[in-house]
């Protein structure tokens, strides 16, 4: 840097004795300075004319990148600052498709009360895919569903538990069960289901639940949206595993079945271990778990 700042005060000035008052040096130090970058690009940037300098073309071009390369180097100086700073910072945020509707508009909102400066990177996908994201450094954090136990217990990821959500059956208002309390998925094992794509939290549950109770869903579709295997359910195409109390999956036709087994959704937060990303997602990450998990 140093190195383009002096050059492009002596393109500018064009004069030996101007730049060199300019720069702090002295005149024979300047001069062994533009000798030294003359060789090192293999051309003569000044066209000498006695004791005055004119910039030549090879020294216009040079110069025209060299202010470029100075710009950029600025820009992401003060980008770092940026993120240095929890008021001002950028925030990586990945959450599930499911937590768009109620969760993470909650939290950005009493978040961006509080700290309006901070900018958030947000991106939705499934369970896997945004844990895969904080391993590979590309989020600071992910809001996911359940727990990844073994990244957990191996170290790899670290994560606080938010809330809980009881699991139930959905079945059309229509269906031979609609009118029960509760139900064990076992009972389940001949019914179509509507279900979420592999890698999605709520489906590696359902395929969890089914392992246990030793059979295999018969699926007859697939969808990335929550809402929509409710949508399929009330028109009678099948049943689902759906978390209870998320206000965007009741809906006219559906009713919802507690199960019987304990499973729970688990919904946290997780990031990497031994790192810090950046004041600003630092100060996210206590806001959320302060707000939903409880913690000091």
């Amino acid at each position: 840097m140093k190195q383009m700042e002096w050059f492009l005060d002596l393109a500018e000035s064009q004069n030996m004795v101007d730049s060199a008052l300019s720069l702090g040096v002295s005149q024979s130090a300047l001069s062994r300075r533009l000798s030294t970058l003359e060789s090192e690009v293999g051309a003569e940037l000044f066209d000498r004319r006695g004791r005055h300098l004119f910039l030549n073309e090879c020294g216009r071009a040079l110069a025209e990148h060299a202010r470029e390369a100075l710009k950029s180097w600025d820009r992401g100086v003060a980008e770092v600052h940026r993120l240095m700073d929890p008021e001002k910072g950028t925030v990586r945020l990945d959450f599930m498709h499911s937590l768009g509707t109620w969760m993470v508009p909650d939290l950005l909102r009493s978040y961006r009360e509080l700290h309006p400066h901070v900018e958030f990177k947000l991106v939705q996908g499934a369970a896997q895919t945004l844990i895969d994201h904080v391993l590979d450094r590309s989020a600071d954090l992910a809001l996911v569903g359940p727990k990844p136990s073994g990244f957990v217990a191996a170290g790899e990821l670290n994560w606080v538990q938010l809330t809980t959500q009881r699991l139930a059956l959905s079945v059309p208002d229509d269906h031979r069960w609609a009118g029960r309390e509760s139900i064990s998925i076992a009972e389940a094992e001949d019914e179509p289901f509507i279900a979420m794509l592999e890698g999605y939290g709520t489906r590696m549950l359902l395929d969890d639940l089914t392992a246990e109770a030793g059979f295999r869903p018969k699926l007859v579709f697939e969808s990335m949206e929550l809402t929509t295997l409710a949508g399929l359910v009330s028109a009678g195409l099948g049943v689902a595993i759906l978390p209870l109390g998320d206000p965007n999956l009741v809906i006219p036709g559906v009713t919802m079945l507690p199960l019987t087994e304990t499973r729970e959704r688990e919904l946290g937060i997780v990031w990497l271990p031994g790192t810090s990303p950046a004041p600003a997602a630092d100060a996210f990450r206590d806001f959320v778990t302060k707000r939903l998990a409880g913690r000091p």
